[in-house]
């Protein structure tokens, strides 16, 4: 074999172990990108709150409520995700395509989720009030289980699968506020 013939072979030896390597190290990144996006990242209260007072005035509705929606989904993390909904008000794809054109990726963002969440407690009310079922309990009930199961319940919050959530348990018994928001201090 001659020397260039060796000199190629070794070449060709070296880019495929470098093309390997380059492949092992975007596997490697992607993975630990993943890793760290699925850490908690919870919000200050003292944060949320005031947005969540804004934009539920902005819609017409309770903000204590739209808060213990938040902290009943997620407990004001930014990063909760389930098997289905992702973000701070915890919303699945249909859902957030339901009320918003802004892409699914922004679920992340918790002002944005937690504005795509409100204008889908929004059509969530909406619907109610076309079927005169409104109160904040089936509202809450909606929103949770969405609202073509609370109709085909006929609207009764008793034929409702069970929650083990204790702050759904307070709303669905009647009391729309059960977190207490963060006083001007905190």
């Amino acid at each position: 074999m001659s020397p260039d013939q060796h000199y190629q072979r070794d070449e060709r030896f070296l880019i495929r172990l470098t093309v390997v390597l380059g492949v092992v190290v975007l596997v490697l990144a992607l993975v630990l990108t993943t890793m760290l996006d699925r850490r908690e990242k919870r919000v200050a209260p003292g944060q949320v709150w005031p947005f969540i007072q804004e934009v539920s005035a902005e819609k017409g509705l309770d903000p204590g409520f739209v808060y213990a929606i938040a902290w009943a989904e997620s407990s004001l993390n930014a990063r909760a995700r389930s098997s289905v909904a992702r973000g701070m008000m915890q919303l699945t794809k249909p859902a957030w395509e339901q009320v918003s054109d802004v892409s699914y990726r922004r679920a992340w963002n918790w002002k944005t989720n937690i504005r795509v969440g409100v204008d889908y407690l929004v059509f969530c009310r909406d619907f109610l009030q076309r079927h005169d079922s409104f109160s904040y309990p089936l509202l809450a009930a909606s929103y949770r289980y969405g609202p073509n199961y609370v109709k085909r319940r006929d609207f009764d919050l008793n034929q409702l699968r069970a929650t083990r959530n204790k702050i759904y348990q307070s709303i669905f018994a009647g009391d729309i506020r059960p977190v207490s928001p963060p006083r001007a201090a905190d």
